[in-house]
């Protein structure tokens, strides 16, 4: 079982409306199924010893069009680059492993350092090991399509961790996003429709606290795909709250919609050396891009944010807070 949205063992968030709420981390901390041991949270801090992992000319380059133009399915997970997948074991315990062209018929576990997975398709979510406290050590994710269609885990983030890459990743059809906690690369990538739980307080990715997290150049989107549901409960595209302290944050050239309260949380009062830059802010949902409007508790004054170049989508009108 994988990261869930909420649960005993992580600290307790500030609940509320979407109208200018502190919301839930979007992730919640990794479940210790299918251990019986009771599951702690990640740790949203990263040690000084560590730096963000960010792509290297390894990676190739991106299969998806540059901006202004954004991802979307056709340039991310696995279909757009032609391989047949296999089934593999979800339980990967080898450092360095690399797996290739690979289909996961349930949730892909990680206990080891530095793997690698690319050209496959998870089905469940992707989390790390109580063994490894939780921690993906050097993940990288490279053109997987992360889903859980079916809903047979609703309340659980797609993937949720420090230390991890994804790169051309496809998320979708789980109960949030994409939750990191410290030292994560989120390139070309992806992220949309997602289930409604009771209570639940979704992004398309989100971080409660943490250091050195890089968004790319991705298409983040909210909205719950169970439409009959009574509640809509995406709390923005992108959530970045201080609950603890979020800190060294460059969101860049990404697209924001939601059909939630606000497009993007911007660090809260307490959050230092957050960028937002070149970003666009769509109106598929809602003309103001969420709700209540763009974006809430962006603190421009904070030492070292800067708020530079973002504009509404379609117009290139600048938008400022």
């Amino acid at each position: 079982m994988g990261p869930v949205a909420g649960g005993a063992g992580r600290p307790a968030a500030r609940r509320g409306d979407d109208r200018g709420c502190r919301c839930d981390h979007p992730g919640g901390h990794p479940s210790a199924s299918p251990s019986p041991s009771p599951s702690p949270s990640p740790s949203p801090s990263p040690s000084a010893s560590k730096s963000p992992k960010v792509a290297s000319a390894a990676d190739g380059p991106s299969a998806c069009p540059p901006f202004p133009a954004f991802p979307d399915e056709n340039c991310t997970g696995w279909k757009h680059t032609g391989v047949k997948l296999k089934n593999c074991n979800g339980d990967i315990r080898k450092n360095n492993a690399v797996l290739d062209s690979c289909y996961f018929p349930q949730d892909l576990k990680i206990v080891a350092k530095n793997v690698t997975v690319k050209r496959s398709h998870v089905k469940g979510s992707v989390y790390a090991s109580y063994m490894t406290e939780w921690d993906f050590q050097g993940l990288t994710l490279i053109d997987v399509e992360i889903e859980d269609e079916g809903n047979t885990s609703p309340d659980r983030a797609a993937i949720g961790g420090p230390n991890f890459t994804c790169i051309r990743c496809h998320v979708h059809n789980t109960g949030t996003g994409i939750s990191m906690g410290g030292n994560v690369t989120i390139k070309d990538s992806y992220a949309h429709d997602f289930t409604y739980t009771d209570g639940a307080h979704q992004a398309a990715a989100g971080a409660n606290g943490g250091a050195n997290l890089t968004l790319i150049h991705n298409n983040l989107e909210c909205a719950r795909t169970n439409v009959s549901a009574d509640k809509q409960g995406c709390s923005s595209a992108l959530s970045l709250y201080d609950e603890p302290t979020i800190k060294n944050v460059l969101v860049e050239k990404n697209l924001f919609n939601t059909a939630g309260g606000y497009c993007t949380y911007g660090g809260g009062p307490n959050g230092t050396d957050i960028r937002y830059i070149d970003n666009r802010f769509g109106t598929k949902f809602h003309k103001s891009c969420g709700s209540y409007g763009p974006v809430a508790a962006w603190h421009k004054n904070n030492s070292g944010n800067v708020w530079r170049g973002n504009a509404w989508q379609g117009t290139n009108k600048p938008l400022n807070p």
